[in-house]
């Protein structure tokens, strides 16, 4: 029985140093764990803070688009109104060509008689061209062009 008892003694040593061995790995892996805890920490007090800045950056950003929509439904509005102008005066314009154009026939007394001297002959005598020299602008033109520079602007 004694060797029995001695193997049983060996094997349970055996256990025993094999458990040290082990308790001991299992020390050192939870304070890896712990120092791991820590960093975990750390970073998400990191991540915390990364998306607070990036909640503020959308809000500035959502701030920044509100502004500039604004901005640009003005332009806009300010174009339809400029827009609205040009085709009126352009309206106006032909008007007055049309009119003019009415108004090309001059009429004007001839030096010829038909043989009674009191009633001169009437003639119709085409208007003179208007003679513009190239890169001349005419008030109008000078105007819708400052205008439209102004626009840009």
């Amino acid at each position: 029985m004694a060797d029995i008892q001695l193997g049983i003694e060996a094997t349970l040593s055996l256990l025993l140093i094999l458990s040290i061995f082990y308790s001991l790995h299992l020390g050192r892996a939870l304070t890896s764990l712990r120092r791991d805890k820590d960093e975990l920490g750390r970073l998400i007090q990191s991540l915390d803070r990364s998306s607070g800045d990036a909640r503020s950056g959308i809000e500035h950003l959502r701030q920044t688009t509100e502004v500039s929509a604004r901005q640009l439904g003005k332009t806009v509005d300010q174009g339809k109104l400029l827009r609205a102008e040009l085709v009126e005066l352009c309206k106006l314009g032909e008007d007055l060509a049309t009119r003019l154009e009415g108004r090309s026939v001059y009429q004007r007394p001839s030096l010829v008689s038909d043989g009674d001297d009191n009633t001169p002959l009437m003639t119709e005598v085409a208007p003179p061209e208007p003679t513009r020299s190239v890169g001349v602008k005419s008030d109008a033109e000078r105007e819708l062009l400052r205008a439209l520079r102004l626009q840009r602007a």
